[in-house]
Formats: structure tokens, sequence, C-alpha cells
């Protein structure tokens, strides 16, 4: 099960790299093996894939970028997390990442949170977004696929611009070493403005 919509036109140059993002994860499956996904791990790592599959959508991209933040004392040095770029566009990234239960993603205040992280970042003028990662998790079983489409469903409401999500069939099941089920990932972006 994999899906993504982009509700602001100014964020549809993520498409491509959203489509590559997908196929980064099942790379990094075929590749470790079924022992291991990319997003039981922590943001950078999540980060790490989501800016691999914009080299491979031809964009361009740094981690930790210098950037100015803007803060009440005034400006100072910065980093974003990410600086992503096409020839027509880029952006500034800050991220975070959230491991909900599957039937309580709550992520509201975390996705507002992130964009008012973000709107501090660089110049007014920039494109600058809120990045959150989501990997939600159950303990004893797997998601059911009824629990699957309720996530779904729930990720759609919320106030994101743009929102993908990858519950790939074969990794539902898998527990990592906590005992948990993570039976896949979802990224939430929102404009921070101002």
């Amino acid at each position: 099960m994999q899906g993504m919509i982009i509700s602001n036109p100014k964020l549809e140059f993520l498409r491509p790299v959203l489509e590559r993002w997908f196929e980064c994860i099942d790379r990094y499956n075929t590749i470790r093996g079924d022992g291991d996904t990319p997003y039981w791990h922590d943001e950078k790592a999540n980060l790490g894939l989501l800016s691999a599959a914009a080299w491979m959508a031809d964009m361009v991209t740094l981690q930790q970028t210098p950037t100015r933040k803007q803060t009440e004392e005034g400006e100072r040095n910065s980093r974003a997390d990410l600086f992503l770029a096409s020839t027509e566009t880029r952006a500034y990234l800050q991220t975070s990442q959230r491991w909900p239960r599957v039937n309580s993603l709550n992520l509201t205040q975390a996705l507002l949170d992130i964009a008012s992280d973000a709107k501090r970042l660089s110049h007014a003028s920039d494109l600058k977004l809120g990045c959150l990662f989501v990997t939600p998790q159950k303990a004893q079983q797997g998601a059911t696929p009824e629990e699957l489409q309720d996530m779904v469903d729930d990720l759609q409401k919320e106030h994101s611009c743009a929102v993908a999500w990858y519950f790939p069939y074969a990794y539902r099941k898998l527990r990592n070493e906590a005992g948990n089920y993570h039976p896949g990932i979802a990224v939430l972006f929102k404009e921070a403005r101002g």
C-alpha cells in the first residue's frame, strides 16, 4: 500500500522525489534482507533516503546546510536539515520523526511544531518546509489491512501540504528488537510561511 497527495501546488516538485523515495526503501530492504527496514531508524536515516531519492530525481541536496536562523534576538548562523534544489525550485527542510501507535497517530501538534521550526530558517522569500517522518508501531501483532487503511485515512486528514505513505506488504509482519511491529512509514510536509 503506497500513495501520495500533494495539495499545495508549490510542492508539486516533490512528486518525483517521493516516487523515488519508495524505490529507495525497496532497494534498502532488498539489500539488507528481511531483518531490517530503513524506517525503523531515526529521522537522519530517513532524511538520508529522502536525499538519495532527490538525487535520483535529478535534483541536488545538501544535508546540514548552512543558513540563517531568525530568532527573537535577531538573525544568527544556523543549519537546515536539508537543502533541496532543482533548476526551478529550492527549499529548506527541517525534519523530525515520530513513532506513534498504529491506532492513535495524533500528528497535528508535531506537524505544527516542525513547521514552526522551519519558519525560522533562511530568508522570508525562501520556501521552507517542515518534514515529519511517521513510523507507526504496534505491540504484540502486525497491523491489519483495516488498521492500515484507517491510518492512511488519518494521514490524509492532517493539515499538510503533501503526504506520502508506504506500507510494503512484505514487511508488515516484521518485528524490531524491541518486539514492536512497524508496518511502514509516512512523510508529511507543511509549508512554513512567514
